[in-house]
């Protein structure tokens, strides 16, 4: 797992530097905010034989409150995202390929240029039969997902870089400590016990 782990933030590391240069900011602009961040590897599984009725929830409509998530591609679709004009469309990855999404932080650090994607998991026909198939064949037939979400650093300040600070909607992305934003935001989702 900590080899899969460092190869996924890695990767994420690179498209950050990539996506700090296309957006006319220096090369490190990103990578130096999350150096050190509490990035965490989070593989999930679940087990299609208890749960895999068809448009079960496996992870409800949400965004991530973290600044870049990469993951590879499930054993099983079922990945949804939401398109800026709230087009629901089903996300299809090539084999080989990982997927990258914004998190809360790369809104605020964007002034919303990018925006937080939402997302959801759920239990498709397409999944339920290729289950069933596993079974089948003898193996066992869980959806499987490693996802790393990548963090700013805790004690480093979100504000909006570059000529973002300048956008209309900066003043709505006001600074703030990354660990106070997600204290913030697992307040809000009922996640934390601070009152």
């Amino acid at each position: 797992m900590d080899m899969w782990g460092n190869k996924l933030l890695n990767a994420v590391t690179t498209a950050a530097e990539g996506l700090a240069m296309g957006f006319g900011l220096k090369k490190s602009a990103f990578t130096d905010l999350m150096n050190k961040g509490p990035h965490l590897l989070a593989p999930t599984g679940t087990d299609y034989e208890k749960y895999g009725n068809v448009e079960e929830v496996f992870a409800t409509f949400h965004q991530d409150l973290n600044f870049l998530t990469i993951h590879g591609k499930s054993r099983y679709p079922g990945l949804y995202i939401w398109l800026r004009d709230g087009t629901k469309v089903p996300v299809k990855m090539p084999e080989g390929c990982l997927l990258i999404q914004a998190g809360m932080q790369m809104e605020h650090l964007t002034a919303g240029h990018v925006t937080a994607g939402y997302h959801e998991v759920i239990a498709t026909n397409e999944a339920i039969r290729r289950a069933r198939v596993a079974k089948l064949d003898g193996r066992i037939p869980w959806r499987v997902s490693s996802t790393l979400f990548a963090h700013v650093n805790s004690d480093k300040t979100l504000n909006p870089l570059g000529n973002f600070s300048k956008a209309k909607d900066a003043s709505k992305y006001p600074k703030i400590k990354a660990g106070a934003q997600v204290a913030e935001v697992l307040k809000e989702i009922a996640l934390s016990n601070k009152k």
